[in-house]
């Protein structure tokens, strides 16, 4: 069968499994590596040990940095860390801005934290702001969900793009700097969107669920948060150490003694391990003993998921890299020229569409478009950007987050169609401008 028939048959199965019977994308990215190993004309003892050569590979590169990772967001979220550094935002930029705020704040927010509960978390403080200011909640909301949504495909430690990045082989203190500049692209995407589009818009545009009070608000005091310096510090301390080793990599020679010292502090795995050990130091006394053990045990398991999806993902790229997919696809998308990063893009936005999930988006267009890319001399950064673009592609009710925004907000279901699903057009647009960008400098 021929390479294109069997890769586009490869994600006919990812997209029947995983929308249509509503099977794990672990199972689902483990049955279409099999089935394009087989259909491809591997023997099958050779796919079988392919698949398990890249699903060992991955977990090795990505493994403790998604645990870890999961770990340090866990501990700022149980502490109210994540609170004071949206107040702290809101504070330092002003009512008047207060949308720009929520922009920042929850940019800030989704690179330790999920989405999902960074939005729960910061809801109360849209509605206090919303009330006290007269600002339409939706402007705030979508503000707030503009930068959230933007670091959670595109900044690690979030695990999405940490796991495109190891997959990828990306340095992760470059897939932070790259993927910092998209994210503020995508955020600005979104924010605008809410000032110039809803801002303008009468009350009557929102409509509401049955039985809400929108006059609702939640009075929040900082006495019960913890210290600006302890909710940042460990978010910013292995951040920090990841881009002091990118950056000694560049400039410093290979025998310099600071090198083997950036080299070990600034590894993802041992300054992510910094990062949550600061945070038990400086947050641990607010939570308990016995909530800083919950914690780890919880993140095992959160971190569980994410990491075995993503070694599947590992699995299915190298039996595309062995069946010789890549070198196939690579010279059709040639002669067809078109660009090359629109691949990646385009593949990410359907599975976003179909099956609701930004990280398994974000992980499967870097899987398909890796091989393809690799042939071409593509720089891999451009695939790990313009996926995570396209995983911002309309979120609807398919989407855990689109139900989060709409019921901490009130909103009905038409509303937060026409309020979220749609700025996430203009933020997958701030991303692909993003991605263009930086592909004439890489």
């Amino acid at each position: 069968m021929p390479i294109e028939i069997v890769f586009l048959f490869g994600i006919a199965i990812i997209l029947f499994l995983t929308f249509k019977m509503k099977v794990n994308a672990f199972v689902a990215l483990m049955a279409a590596a099999l089935a394009m190993g087989l259909l491809a004309g591997m023997q099958p003892v050779e796919v079988v040990n392919n698949m398990t050569t890249g699903f060992s590979k991955t977990i090795k590169n990505i493994g403790i940095i998604i645990i870890f990772g999961i770990m340090l967001g866990n501990y700022l979220e149980a502490s109210k860390g994540t609170t004071k550094l949206a107040l702290g935002t809101v504070r330092m930029v002003g009512e008047k801005k207060s949308s720009f705020a929520m922009a920042v704040a929850g940019y800030i927010v989704s690179i330790p934290v999920f989405s999902d509960a960074g939005f729960i978390i910061l809801a109360p403080l849209v509605k206090a702001i919303a009330k006290k200011a007269k600002i339409a909640r939706a402007v705030l909301a979508v503000s707030l969900s503009a930068g959230l949504l933007a670091t959670h495909v595109y900044v690690p430690p979030t695990p999405g793009p940490l796991s495109a990045a190891g997959m990828l082989g990306i340095d992760i203190g470059r897939a932070i700097l790259y993927g910092s500049f998209a994210a503020i692209l995508m955020t600005a995407g979104g924010w605008l969107f809410a000032e110039l589009y809803l801002r303008s818009k009468p009350d009557s545009f929102y409509t509401y669920q049955d039985g809400v009070d929108t006059n609702d608000s939640v009075d929040l005091n900082d006495t019960d948060l913890p210290a600006m310096f302890a909710a940042i510090m460990p978010l910013l301390l292995p951040i920090l150490l990841i881009i002091s080793n990118t950056t000694a990599k560049m400039i410093l020679p290979k025998e310099s003694p600071v090198l083997a010292i950036t080299s070990f502090i600034g590894d993802a795995n041992i300054a992510l391990i910094c990062g949550t050990v600061l945070a038990i130091i400086l947050l641990g006394k607010r939570i308990g003993k016995k909530q800083v053990l919950h914690v780890m045990d919880s993140s095992l398991k959160d971190a569980g998921t994410i990491i075995f999806i993503t070694a599947a993902g590992g699995a299915l790229g190298e039996i595309l890299k062995v069946s010789g997919a890549g070198a196939s696809l690579a010279n059709m998308v040639a002669n067809l020229g078109i660009p090359f990063i629109l691949i990646p893009f385009f593949i990410a936005a359907v599975f976003t569409v179909v099956q609701g999930s930004g990280t398994v988006a974000v992980v499967t267009a870097a899987t398909l478009a890796a091989p393809i890319g690799a042939q071409l001399g593509i720089d891999p950064i451009l695939i790990f950007l313009a996926s995570g673009a396209g995983a911002r592609a309309p979120m609807h009710v398919n989407c855990s987050y689109f139900w989060v925004y709409a019921n901490y907000m009130g909103f009905d279901t038409k509303t937060a169609l026409k309020t979220l699903t749609l700025s996430n057009m203009f933020m997958a647009l701030g991303g692909l401008v993003a991605t263009f960008i930086v592909s004439l400098w890489v």
